[in-house]
């Protein structure tokens, strides 16, 4: 038999199991693949918190039969703010020099990690539909990884306060605390997968009461091990086969599914339990983990996990691959060098000060004002997929404009050329170009760039219909329209998602709201806005659903764009999509070709290039067909302009590789589409 340490006497192996966790954890953020799982570092990291915090209460409880909260939450303070308020400000400073400009809801991201609920904030702002387009790294927070803080903290304020309440009760009934914790535990467990079933994976990941099992499981080996005078012997090989079971399930499991996304991390916590208490009797694996390498990785790993995710993402943001050899060795190197400057420098000294509680609470609060300060001075822009409401709204057309009042738009000036650049193939029209109005010189010489029409008898009323590509650019061309009313009105209708296929079922992912929705606006709000506004153009753009596998029958099983099936009925329901809005009155109906996505999705069927070129030659037959009926329909070749002007996989146009942002938009449109246009409508 063997006797276990009884108290909180350093431990160096503990620290081993810290560098364990904090390594899976990076080598799961720098994207490497044989690393899909590497957030289960983050439970490794949960269940030892559980398992010392418990522990240190526990103790102090033994000797002196209360626990002083104020000391208690004091150390912490220490432990834990100074660099957590370090790496919150150097974000905010980045981000006043430019940086992180395109991540949504930044500010409140800063808030959220400053208050320790950022997996609340992470919770309420999550969209399945964002997440489609995968980790874009311009629009990656580089706070992400604060949830499991967050989750930390929270459990530090409301665990000792109940530890306490507990341990009185099980002396005033002569037993143990471990029954409680257990129950807890247990409560817990059971709730975890309830919680996943009832609002999703999300939920199971980041909520709270969800990841309360992984630090109970902590707490409860605690109060197991403090209630057991000895351990035998044979305990030692727990060890070994934990670690290698925690490494096997981080290289096994899948990146984004499995038992962390449906509340099942408790039998996983209980590996992690395991290991701690086999590292409570010498052997092999308890010498290996208090190597001093693996030690002072240990001791710097707090920091090393605040620093890693911003500089990764910084770095992604400037075009380093963090999944090779040379940007993985740069990425850990930056991390490394800051990591230590901020254990030496920061975090040691004041770790180590011999503050009174009222002096650490007075420290703490001044610092954390000085970092709500600083975070409410971030400037604030539209997140992903966020209107302009007020531009869009004064870009609309008048409602209140009889329809036996709207003249015939028509314009008798020429559109003529002074200067002769190759021109972007349309089925319908192929335009001359000209020097623009705008004295933006522009990026690339191979842009086409059309002059701006003079004005019409009266501005042409435009539509723009479609996903959440065409909402870029139908916020752009709101936006021109404000600064040219005399040329144009401008409206939009959208939904994320929306596509022109309206039956069938989405296979390639869960996209059958957007299904939903796309009949509802193709069916219900098109047809009431032609009516109250008559536009002379109605533009169609969508990119991706219409593009995803999809089952029609269960005889017929996943048909992909590829199979003859599926084209046939995409070709049939974008002809009488055409046909409908000319029966409606609709003067001039455009079909944009979109460009190419160059986007890494999570479902990779959605990056092969030949399904839009399929979409793209479906548009062409349409438009080919029904105006050689004598019915104005244009296809508006943007895939050809993008490629033409070598923006096709230029990250500076489209972020995610999918979607404009509001700049690349708003060139787009200023200095091709938005002439384009107005010349289409008057019958160029």
């Amino acid at each position: 038999m063997s006797d276990p340490q009884r108290t909180l006497d350093y431990q160096p192996a503990l620290d081993g199991v810290r560098a364990v966790a904090v390594t899976l954890v990076v080598l799961f953020h720098l994207g490497l693949p044989w690393m899909p799982a590497g957030y289960l570092g983050v439970s490794v990291f949960l269940t030892l918190s559980g398992y010392l915090i418990t522990s240190l209460l526990l103790t102090e409880f033994g000797g002196n039969g209360a626990v002083s909260l104020t000391r208690f939450y004091a150390r912490r303070a220490r432990r834990l703010l100074p660099a957590s308020l370090m790496v919150l400000l150097a974000i905010v400073v980045a981000r006043w020099m430019g940086e992180f400009s395109l991540v949504p809801g930044l500010r409140a991201d800063l808030l959220g990690a400053l208050l320790q609920v950022y997996n609340w904030v992470q919770l309420a702002g999550t969209s399945s539909y964002g997440a489609l387009f995968g980790q874009a790294p311009t629009f990656t927070s580089p706070l992400e990884h604060y949830w499991s803080l967050a989750i930390e903290e929270q459990f530090y304020l409301l665990w000792p306060i109940t530890l306490v309440a507990l341990c009185r009760w099980s002396k005033r009934r002569g037993s143990t605390v471990v029954r409680p914790v257990v129950a807890l535990l247990v409560v817990f467990a059971v709730a975890a997968p309830l919680i996943g079933l009832i609002w999703g994976p999300d939920a199971a990941y980041w909520s709270t009461p969800a990841r309360l099992p992984e630090l109970f499981v902590g707490a409860a080996a605690a109060a197991w091990l403090r209630a057991r005078p000895s351990l035998p012997a044979w305990c030692r090989w727990l060890a070994p086969v934990a670690i290698i079971a925690i490494v096997a399930c981080s290289v096994g499991f899948p990146s984004s599914g499995g038992p962390a996304f449906s509340g099942w991390l408790a039998p996983f916590a209980v590996l992690s339990a395991a290991l701690v208490v086999g590292l409570q009797v010498p052997g092999p694996c308890r010498r290996l983990l208090s190597v001093r390498p693996l030690v002072w990785l240990g001791k710097v790993s707090y920091g090393l996990y605040l620093v890693h995710w911003p500089v990764f993402v910084l770095l992604r943001q400037h075009g380093w691959d963090t999944t090779s050899w040379g940007g993985a060795v740069v990425a850990l190197g930056i991390t490394m060098v800051i990591t230590a400057a901020s254990f030496l420098l920061l975090e040691r000294p004041v770790r180590s000060a011999r503050w009174t509680s009222v002096r650490t609470a007075r420290a703490a609060a001044l610092a954390t004002a000085v970092a709500l300060i600083a975070v409410v001075s971030v400037p604030v822009q539209r997140g992903f997929l966020e209107a302009d409401q007020a531009t869009l709204d004064a870009a609309s057309a008048d409602t209140g404009v009889p329809t036996e009042t709207l003249a015939r738009v028509t314009t008798t000036t020429t559109l003529e050329t002074t200067t002769t650049v190759s021109t972007v193939v349309s089925v319908a029209t192929s335009m001359p170009t000209s020097t623009p109005t705008s004295t933006t010189t522009p990026t690339t010489v191979g842009e086409v760039v059309l002059p701006l029409p003079a004005a019409p008898n009266r501005p042409v009323r435009l539509l723009t219909v479609g996903d959440s590509t065409s909402f870029y650019v139908g916020q752009a061309m709101a936006k021109w329209v404000v600064a040219n009313p005399q040329h144009a009105t401008s409206d939009l209708l959208w939904c994320q998602g929306c596509g022109f296929i309206l039956d069938g079922t989405i296979a390639s992912f869960a996209g059958q709201p957007f299904v939903e929705t796309s009949n509802r606006v193709i069916h219900k709000d098109v047809p009431e806005f032609i009516g109250r506004s008559h536009p002379d153009v109605v533009m169609l753009m969508t990119t991706v659903d219409d593009v995803a596998d999809r089952i029609w029958s269960d005889t017929e099983g996943v048909l992909t764009p590829r199979d003859a099936l599926f084209r046939v009925r995409m070709r049939a329901q974008y002809l009488e999509l055409t046909q409908s809005l000319l029966r409606q009155g609709v003067a001039t109906v455009v079909w944009v070709v979109p460009p190419v996505p160059h986007t890494r999705f999570q479902t990779a069927d959605l990056g092969e290039a030949d399904r839009y070129l399929i979409q793209h030659d479906v548009i062409r037959e349409v438009v080919k067909e029904v105006a050689a009926g004598g019915a104005h329909v244009v296809a508006c070749d943007v895939s050809g302009w993008f490629a033409q002007a070598g923006h096709d996989t230029d990250t500076t146009w489209r972020p995610d590789g999918t979607h404009m942002t509001e700049e690349s938009a708003g060139w787009l449109v200023d200095r091709w589409l938005a002439p384009w246009l107005i010349n289409t409508a008057l019958g160029g």
